[in-house]
């Protein structure tokens, strides 16, 4: 469907990175994105509309102020495709263009992070019943969660700074843990993992399920599934500044 979508809206969101938030994506979204990745392609334009009804009503001003923005700092080659994607933008209307990308893009984003889940998943399936099983486990379930809920190390920066400072040790993870564990995030993440459909998949997503199952732990400290996911997050912040650091430019 991206060859319908008018070219300067695709240029658009090229450059600003506009999306809908991970967070507010409902289940329109998530059956959308299983049609795409299992290349259902005569229902995904009905799919592609619900999802833009669902969220356009709550995300059309954000949506309108993302792009105005942008249309402050763009090029004066890019003016005419920001003028035409704000002049969007500010339709009520929920199947306007730019809604049906932003939707459509939304089903595609969480269809990758579904494709990336069930690789991991496969590969966990090879790590079970060795004497390393729970620690895969665990490991798998935070680059998941992290990926499924679109979490950034960015937004957790001082935390995962103390963490770091403290020397990783299993103390120091504990107080990430309770300092970034608030009761929501920790709903949605183990409902993200307790949830998580793919088809075919073996004993690894089993696993993964039960790590997520019973009650909500009221300390973060104690929630296998929140402490696994900022230790993915920890982990990828520690990649990303040594990545600037090997790189000169």
């Amino acid at each position: 469907m991206w060859s319908e979508v008018p070219a300067a809206l695709r240029r658009v969101l090229a450059l600003t990175g506009l999306r809908f938030p991970r967070g507010v994506l409902g289940e329109e979204a998530w059956r959308l994105a299983a049609a795409v990745r299992e290349r259902r392609d005569a229902d995904i334009p009905g799919l592609v509309r619900a999802t833009a009804r669902a969220l356009w009503p709550a995300l059309r001003a954000p949506t309108e102020a993302a792009v105005a923005r942008g249309l402050e700092r763009a090029a004066p080659d890019d003016a005419a495709a920001f003028d035409a994607a704000l002049s969007w933008a500010r339709r009520e209307d929920p199947l306007n263009p730019l809604a049906l990308a932003l939707a459509l893009q939304a089903g595609a984003d969480l269809a990758a992070a579904l494709t990336r889940a069930a690789e991991r998943v496969a590969a966990l399936d090879t790590a079970l019943g060795g004497s390393g099983e729970e620690a895969a486990v665990a490991r798998a379930a935070g680059i998941v969660v992290v990926d499924l809920l679109d979490l950034d190390p960015e937004d957790f920066e001082p935390e995962i700074a103390a963490y770091l400072e403290a020397g990783e040790t299993v103390e120091a993870l504990r107080s990430l843990s309770r300092a970034t564990g608030d009761a929501d995030v920790r709903t949605w993440a183990r409902e993200a993992l307790a949830g998580l459909d793919l088809p075919g998949a073996g004993a690894g997503l089993a696993a993964l399920r039960r790590l997520a199952s019973g009650s909500l732990p009221g300390d973060p400290a104690e929630d296998p599934v929140w402490t696994a996911a900022v230790q993915a997050l920890a982990e990828q912040a520690i990649a990303v500044a040594l990545a600037f650091d090997a790189d000169p430019g």
